[in-house]
């Protein structure tokens, strides 16, 4: 059916997808964070067609970083959140900034399986689209 969502995504956020929570999970658990997020904003930047969790994987760690960076406020139905973003304020995150950006630019492209998910939904595409560039211009 045109316009449904036919992935575990209940909305078009970020964190409105049941991947994300396992890369925040994850992002939570690492030991070097930072380089978690840089090989996950490696493997779609290189990647000739990214997948939907490494698409994912992406876009959450960016999220994290536009949280710590740039105060951005993300809805989350993780309760402490907010709260683990500001705890990561004493890590250097601008070196992964751009590189987070490219990654987000490599999610909405042409080659990407969340891009062509997303692109069957009329209704949210849109919203889908602008929440990740509006990101982007952020880490950028």
């Amino acid at each position: 059916m045109k316009g449904e969502i036919k992935m575990g995504a209940w909305d078009y956020g970020v964190f409105d997808d049941d991947v994300a929570y396992d890369a925040l999970e994850e992002l939570k658990e690492s030991s070097n964070i930072a380089a978690d997020m840089e090989g996950y904003f490696d493997t779609v930047i290189e990647a000739e067609y990214v997948d939907y969790d490494e698409g994912q994987y992406a876009l959450v760690a960016a999220a994290v970083i536009d949280s710590v960076v740039n105060g951005t406020d993300y809805k989350c139905d993780e309760a402490d959140y907010a709260e683990w973003t500001k705890s990561l304020k004493s890590i250097d995150f601008a070196p992964l900034m751009q590189k987070a950006a490219n990654a987000v630019e490599a999610v909405v492209s042409e080659h990407s399986e969340l891009k062509e998910l997303w692109d069957e939904n009329e209704s949210l595409y849109t919203l889908w689209r602008e929440d990740k560039i509006a990101m982007q211009k952020r880490l950028q």
